[in-house]
């Protein structure tokens, strides 16, 4: 075995003279154990018992030094990580959930809640740490699912029996069937926290029934079922399940997470940044009010501060200069990776008709079949050529990996849901191009062709 050493001036003790150390004293044990009448048990005991000198040495020599992680690889990992952070500004939000979950598990009833807000408000993050907490391991049965790794809507049943540990072998009916008997029969067991994240990807006009029957699993009696229902749409319980509205029992709560402002932006960076000298306070003024004039966007300020300090590293190293106040302006002036796209006209085009449908149709599910359909409408009126139906699906997944949308798959393309994640004035901002948005969105007549 290598001998480890330390540049230390102590005595120095190899592995091989530590474990002679340890064969001695074995030696030394079994010696003393072979005294034992052998009536008072058969077999040897061996008690190894290491000195505090040999345990300090040994520990000493093979110890590891910790790698080193430079300032700017902390301050990622801190704007990076959600983990261990408190969530300024949520503050309210926090305590309400908090006790909305203490107050079903302590009374053993049951209720749904729906919470709303802008992307990057902290809607997940916020449920997130406090049923991470570990008081609740002995009180819930979380079932947590992200709705858009649904492959169907249906699906959703068999998903949940799945987390619920229930044997489904059936189809969609059964698996709904075997639902309704566990929430039953669920008196005797822990309270069931079942939270769908974009819950919105399971509306649809064919399968609305489905969002009906989760949200009536808690007026079943003794099922003990905390429902929590998350998504951007602030209208939604009331836009399209409107049956619950009518019965006081199945009616949701409903709580809003408004956009981040500059000051929660500021105290969110000065929270995690709070030992790094990177970021002097003006640069993160500037980026805070940046944010919070387009969106309040928390993720967005984030991948915005590390896109600042990856390049104040490298120009530590190139020139061995720390950013100046013009420098991070511009950065954040150019924004981060999203809104830095170089945008296509083609792809320009496809997001302006997406905006028009959202804005001017009254049917808001949206597949990529209809879109390319209004999309040709749009090019033919500009004497564009228009792509087919095939380069089409592949124009959507490529501006999908840049964040601006995000598909549900079907089994068909034509078939895929799109979903918008930035709002107007986002768009607007990376397409550079105002004229066309408006001209586009003033083309309301080719939705009724």
């Amino acid at each position: 075995m290598p001998r480890i050493t330390r540049s230390s001036k102590k005595a120095e003790l190899s592995n091989d003279e530590g474990e002679k150390c340890l064969e001695n004293r074995k030696r030394k044990s079994l010696s003393e154990n072979e005294n034992l009448s052998p009536n008072k048990s058969s077999k040897k005991i061996v008690n190894l018992e290491i000195s505090p000198e040999i345990s300090d040495c040994l520990a000493e020599k093979l110890s590891l030094e910790a790698p080193k992680i430079s300032k700017f690889s902390s301050a990622r990992r801190a704007l990076a990580s959600n983990e261990n952070f408190r969530l300024p500004g949520r503050e309210k939000q926090f305590e309400e959930l908090s006790q909305i979950i203490n107050r079903t598990i302590s009374t053993k009833t049951s209720s749904s809640l729906y919470i709303n807000g802008p992307p990057g408000t902290g809607k997940t993050a916020t449920l997130l740490k406090i049923i991470n907490n570990e008081e609740y391991e002995s009180k819930l049965k979380v079932v947590f699912i992200n709705s858009t790794s649904i492959s169907s809507i249906g699906a959703i049943y068999k998903k949940i029996c799945s987390e619920l540990d229930l044997k489904d072998f059936g189809n969609e009916k059964d698996s709904l069937l075997l639902l309704e008997n566990y929430f039953k029969n669920n008196n005797k067991k822990k309270t069931t926290l079942l939270v769908l994240d974009e819950i919105d990807q399971l509306c649809s006009g064919k399968n609305q029934n489905v969002l009906y029957h989760i949200f009536e699993w808690p007026s079943i009696s003794n099922s003990k079922l905390l429902l929590i229902g998350i998504a951007n749409s602030l209208d939604l319980t009331d836009r399209l399940l409107i049956r619950l509205q009518r019965k006081c029992e199945l009616k949701p709560l409903v709580m809003h997470f408004p956009a981040y402002t500059k000051n929660e932006i500021v105290e969110i960076f000065k929270s995690r940044l709070e030992e790094s000298d990177l970021f002097p306070p003006s640069a993160i003024q500037l980026l805070a009010a940046k944010v919070s004039a387009v969106s309040g966007d928390i993720r967005r300020a984030l991948n915005l501060g590390k896109k600042v300090i990856e390049i104040a590293e490298l120009e530590k190293k190139k020139n061995d200069k720390t950013l100046n106040m013009t420098q991070i302006n511009a950065i954040v002036d150019a924004g981060d990776d999203e809104s830095k796209i170089q945008l296509k006209e083609v792809q320009k085009i496809l997001l302006c008709t997406l905006l028009l449908i959202m804005k001017h149709d009254k049917n808001k599910d949206i597949t990529i079949g209809r879109l390319h359909d209004i999309y040709k409408k749009v090019c033919k009126n500009r004497n564009i050529y228009a792509t087919d139906l095939s380069e089409f699906v592949n124009l959507c997944l490529l501006v999908e990996t840049r964040g601006i949308l995000r598909l549900t798959k079907k089994k068909e393309p034509r078939f895929h849901r799109i979903y918008m994640q930035w709002n107007e004035d986002e768009v607007s901002l990376a397409l550079k191009d105002k004229q066309m948005i408006t001209n586009i969105l003033n083309e309301q007549s080719i939705l009724s062709r």
